[in-house]
């Protein structure tokens, strides 16, 4: 447990679509609580999000963003004719001075596939799939956390 895992936090993470990093939180705190009505609320609140928020992007486009304790997985899914397909990803840790990010770009070979980030001290997720255009700019697509509260 770190001094980020508190259920305001974890609320905070659903408000931004970061469902994956909201049960984490939750199980977490469900796990060293000697509540029993806190329990049952962090339980409740897991149970109500990962009925709610089925993992997958079935669509085209769609991204999909999962959170492990030092790595990041993150699945994609663009038009099959996108030129140039690329994946930008702005991961967020917590660092000595504070937050850090640490941002990364993958040219990718396909327009569907997925792959992992490991990080550690992991507190935030950001990416964006899609495709560079002429001079090199990146043209998103699809963006994780599809909006923020």
């Amino acid at each position: 447990m770190t001094v980020f895992d508190t259920e305001t936090m974890a609320e905070l993470c659903v408000r931004q679509g970061l469902y994956d990093q909201a049960v984490d939180i939750f199980r977490r705190l469900s796990e060293l609580t000697d509540d029993a009505t806190a329990r049952l609320r962090f339980e409740t609140r897991i149970a109500e999000l990962t009925s709610t928020h089925a993992p997958g992007p079935a669509e085209v486009p769609g991204l999909r963003v999962t959170t492990r304790v030092d790595e990041v997985e993150v699945e994609w899914r663009l038009p099959p004719e996108t030129p140039a397909p690329m994946l930008q990803v702005l991961l967020l840790r917590r660092g000595a001075g504070g937050i850090e990010t640490d941002p990364r770009s993958v040219t990718l070979a396909t327009t569907h596939g997925s792959t992992v980030f490991a990080v550690a001290d992991l507190c935030g997720v950001r990416a964006a799939a899609g495709k560079l255009i002429d001079g090199g700019a990146f043209v998103p697509l699809v963006r994780f956390p599809d909006r923020i509260a």
